[in-house]
């Protein structure tokens, strides 16, 4: 993704914030708490001239006794991921209030507490966690999450990246926009386009090698226009 923001969509690379292994200080000090979310990336944004792209691949959890969905940070303990985890609420929340031209969020992870070691959290058995943009988020805000909250997030061994991610960047190059079943060919990749080519080639390619279901999920107006080529 990083080499995809710099190379095609031509961001420079101190407009970049790039979080390997974070802390949960880290994603605190990048985008805020719930009690501020004026974090780093809030600093680096000019009011209504900045295009932000968040994307993030890693691990996400359940929380036990809340539901809420969880952001593994490194040092986080799965099995308190109401004390440890990054709330992935308060990061859509937070984002939301970034006064930004437009905001999109990837975000390849699932919420099960799966993951191809094994079971992260002990015991999660009928638990779903559902990831959506804020109600009161504008109409410039996009979020598209790699599976749905009781599903795995498959893990691509060859591209060394999420089955999502591989697609994902498909997608957005041009081919949910060339692919006859998914696109009208006008030189622009929309929303809708993405999901309909994520269902189409990611949803089949999990069954396919991995014997699952895995749906990507997304949020906002479907004519928005993600890229172009």
């Amino acid at each position: 993704m990083r080499e995809y923001v710099l190379n095609t969509l031509g961001y420079r690379s101190g407009n970049i914030i790039d979080l390997r292994d974070a802390s949960k200080a880290q994603l605190e000090d990048a985008f805020g708490t719930e009690r501020s979310y004026k974090g780093r990336l809030y600093d680096y944004v000019r009011a209504d001239e900045s295009d932000v792209i968040v994307f993030y691949s890693g691990h996400g959890v359940p929380g036990m006794s809340d539901k809420r969905g969880y952001l593994l940070a490194v040092d986080a303990n799965p099995n308190r991921a109401e004390l440890t985890g990054y709330p992935v609420d308060v990061l859509l929340k937070n984002l939301a209030k970034v006064p930004a031209k437009s905001m999109m969020v990837f975000i390849d992870a699932c919420f099960s507490g799966d993951s191809p070691k094994g079971m992260l959290v002990r015991a999660t058995s009928g638990l779903t966690v559902k990831i959506t943009a804020p109600k009161k988020a504008s109409d410039n805000m996009i979020v598209i999450t790699a599976a749905e909250g009781d599903q795995f997030a498959s893990w691509d061994e060859d591209a060394k990246h999420g089955l999502f991610t591989k697609h994902l960047l498909e997608a957005l190059n041009g081919a949910a926009d060339k692919h006859d079943k998914t696109g009208n060919k006008d030189g622009k990749v929309t929303l809708g386009e993405v999901k309909a080519y994520l269902d189409r080639e990611m949803t089949y390619q999990a069954r396919r090698r991995f014997s699952r279901d895995q749906h990507a999920t997304v949020s906002g107006d479907l004519k928005t226009v993600l890229s172009a080529y």
